[in-house]
């Protein structure tokens, strides 16, 4: 899921970049200070915004530099077990696809694919094919899912996503669109 925050901190900018006028030098920090950072309670801080600098700020004898507090928005990305998301599958590999969720790819385990009880994974050409239905998931796909599990980055490890597809309304978006649509015109034709 996207947030987005209001954040109060204190910055410190440094005599160097003080040619840069107070607002740009602060958004500069506040960008290195924040965003592609994982923060356990905000998740990926994707981008900040309009951030509110204090033109009163204390200049730091040791160093010359000047703090000062600042408001800010902070657009983060955070997964929540169970929401359904959306994104395009980015990989295809024997094991599962990848799908791009904002800034991070997901995994969906090639067993959690399709309703079908198995499916056939052409790495070479970049599909999956089901057994039973014939679906086919190519790289490039739009893909609904849910989110089984994540765990979050670790040392220099990523964030691990884990999606779930074997489920009614999930699975590629045409395929849902169109098996909306014969059921919607099945239901008019019974109604006629």
């Amino acid at each position: 899921m996207f947030y987005k925050y209001k954040i109060v901190d204190v910055i410190s900018i440094k005599p160097r970049m003080f040619k840069e006028g107070l607002e740009k030098a602060a958004y500069m920090q506040l960008v290195e200070k924040y965003v592609g950072v994982y923060d356990k309670d905000l998740g990926y801080i994707l981008m900040i915004s309009e951030p509110k600098v204090d033109s009163l700020g204390k200049i730091i004898a040791e160093d010359g530099s000047s703090n000062h507090k600042v408001e800010f928005y902070a657009y983060a990305y955070k997964p929540l077990k169970g929401e359904v998301v959306e994104g395009e599958v980015v990989g295809i590999e024997n094991f599962g696809i990848f799908v791009r969720l904002g800034p991070v790819d997901a995994l969906v385990h090639k067993s959690v694919l399709m309703e079908d009880s198995s499916v056939d994974i052409n790495k070479i050409e970049g599909l999956v094919v089901g057994r039973n239905s014939g679906y086919v998931i190519r790289k490039g796909d739009i893909v609904r899912a849910r989110v089984l599990d994540y765990s979050p980055p670790r040392g220099l490890s990523l964030m691990k996503i884990a999606l779930y597809m074997k489920s009614r309304f999930l699975g590629k978006v045409d395929y849902i669109l169109e098996n909306v649509s014969k059921k919607g015109a099945s239901h008019e034709e019974e109604g006629s």
